[in-house]
């Protein structure tokens, strides 16, 4: 198997104010943007606390554990620890998305979390989203992204994402973006070049849903999880979209999220 050639992950070097402060500056956002725009995602380090990410590690494990028949009343993703507004409303990762697609960007929840079990196989390439038109031979600014947070340390042995930067900008032929989730094969895959996303727990990801991925295999023997929030513009409200995205969150709840969270999460209904 050839992956593809190993690169510089891109990634967006805060300073040490900017971590105590929990803000970046307009530089910083400036700077993931134009990553974002030019390389499909950009990655910001260790911006979440290790200690608190592993409990939120821990309880992610045992709402798998129950399975989907173990849900009653309240789904579990919309009680704390999950809605903390540092998941929710991250506040690297809010204003870089605002910048690439708007002030008017929504999301909706529960949000999802990927996760790859020991002994897990390699996974096929292909986008989260194809082009907002793929019609037409270029590719239109960022539609829909998703925010990505390791629950653990992402290393080559546990399977650690491999993506192909750039690849949001490719236009696939017809007979490609009528394919689930417009796979692309190994051979063309293999003539550009990709990396793993390795990187420490607490991390923030950034990426554009059009990029080329995969899980990659898990060969260690601890589960490796990932949170997955996908953002938005302001034109992809679809009231009739499949039901998770009708699930409810409690009063409590949302009257403990800041006005902003509550303006991208505006769409969501709660009691």
């Amino acid at each position: 198997m050839n992956s593809g050639t190993t690169i510089n992950i891109p990634k967006l070097e805060i300073s040490p104010q900017e971590h105590a402060e929990n803000k970046p500056t307009q530089e910083s956002i400036a700077a993931a943007t134009r990553l974002l725009r030019e390389t499909g995602l950009v990655v910001i380090e260790s911006v979440l606390p290790r200690d608190w990410i592993a409990e939120i590690n821990s309880a992610m494990q045992a709402v798998l554990d129950m399975g989907e028949d173990a849900h009653h009343g309240t789904h579990p993703m919309l009680e704390m620890p999950f809605m903390d507004a540092r998941i929710i409303d991250n506040p690297f990762a809010i204003p870089i998305m605002k910048a690439a697609m708007g002030e008017k960007i929504f999301a909706y929840l529960p949000y999802g979390c990927n996760s790859t079990s020991p002994g897990s196989d390699i996974q096929w390439i292909h986008r989260d989203s194809g082009q907002l038109f793929p019609e037409l031979p270029f590719a239109l600014p960022v539609s829909t992204i998703v925010v990505n947070i390791p629950l653990v340390d992402f290393t080559v042995e546990n399977g650690a994402t491999e993506v192909w930067p750039g690849s949001h900008l490719i236009v696939d032929d017809e007979a490609v973006r009528n394919t689930p989730y417009n796979v692309c094969d190994e051979e063309r895959a293999a003539q550009l070049p990709s990396f793993q996303l390795i990187m420490p727990a607490g991390s923030v990801v950034v990426r554009d849903m059009r990029c080329w991925h995969r899980a990659m295999p898990n060969r260690t023997e601890i589960r490796r999880h990932m949170l997955a929030l996908v953002y938005f513009r302001r034109f992809h409200h679809s009231p009739d979209a499949p039901g998770i995205f009708n699930a409810q969150i409690s009063e409590d709840i949302w009257s403990n999220m800041s006005e902003a969270a509550q303006e991208v999460y505006r769409f969501q209904a709660h009691d």
